[in-house]
């Protein structure tokens, strides 16, 4: 069994951070460990969330008492980061991790803004771009974050696949538009996938950390990049068309969970 250790916030109520990427690692079989940046009641977009943001100290108490165990860890993933000094953290147990098994896979989903603006101080995006994407296996940016994280446009299927194509670091990204559909790019050099569907009119939040933990569950699985795409695309997909159908406010991982295992792979492109 693999195990992969998540760096996210944690919201009791809401299927966001890593109480939607820590699910959805578990039911696929990753046994996940969780070290949270945030513990909140509730997704700021209902109203006040309650909770806090835990220290940079805490953090570290966590990851001490978890590095005693000596557990395996074969992948870290890292979230929405509550502060600029969880970036170091997240750097420092990255460090650790691939210390001890340089096959580790590294992703960082560089949580800091959509739809034209930021929604964490512009430090932090430039210090998780710095300190955090350079450490990566692979980035999961939308595709919003990720003409700030190149400071090249991406308004188009064209601007991404070049934007995410000059980047060092393999590149999934999400919310890519291409005429009246939506979906994700793979792209890692002269490898690019893209799987896409029909747009919704709006979604749960959630999506994209549910997106992010799926793929890299297939990875550690064993699959190749593009079925992992097809896969995970296709499972989001899913559960949110539910969410849609059913006007749930919140991601029905835990009523839809089946289609982790089992919705059918959808068409993927090989541009």
């Amino acid at each position: 069994m693999k195990t992969a250790l998540v760096i996210s916030s944690y919201v009791a109520a809401s299927r966001v951070g890593a109480t939607a990427s820590a699910f959805c690692l578990r039911r696929l079989g990753i046994d996940t460990i969780v070290i949270p940046t945030t513990v909140l009641g509730r997704h700021p977009g209902w109203g006040a969330p309650g909770g806090t943001s835990l220290t940079a100290e805490h953090m570290r108490d966590m990851w001490a008492a978890i590095k005693a165990q000596n557990i395996p860890i074969d992948a870290v993933m890292t979230g929405y980061l509550a502060d600029d000094s969880h970036i170091d953290v997240a750097a420092e147990i990255i460090s650790d991790v691939k210390a001890v098994n340089p096959e580790a896979i590294i992703l960082v989903d560089p949580v800091m803004g959509d739809h034209g603006k930021l929604y964490i101080p512009e430090s932090r995006a430039k210090a998780i771009i710095a300190k955090l994407v350079p450490l990566a296996d692979v980035i999961t940016p939308n595709a919003w974050e990720l003409s700030f994280i190149t400071d090249t446009p991406a308004l188009s299927l064209e601007d991404i696949l070049s934007s995410a194509g000059a980047l060092s670091t393999a590149c999934l990204v999400t919310s890519v538009p291409h005429d009246s559909t939506i979906g994700a790019v793979f792209a890692d050099g002269p490898a690019r996938y893209f799987v896409h569907h029909d747009k919704f009119d709006s979604v749960p939040h959630g999506g994209g950390d549910s997106l992010a933990a799926t793929f890299l569950a297939h990875l550690l699985s064993g699959d190749l990049r593009r079925d992992a795409l097809a896969k995970s695309v296709a499972s989001i997909f899913a559960i949110l068309t539910a969410a849609i159908e059913s006007d749930a406010g919140e991601l029905p991982l835990i009523r839809e969970q089946d289609a982790l295992l089992i919705a059918k792979p959808l068409p993927i492109e090989i541009l």
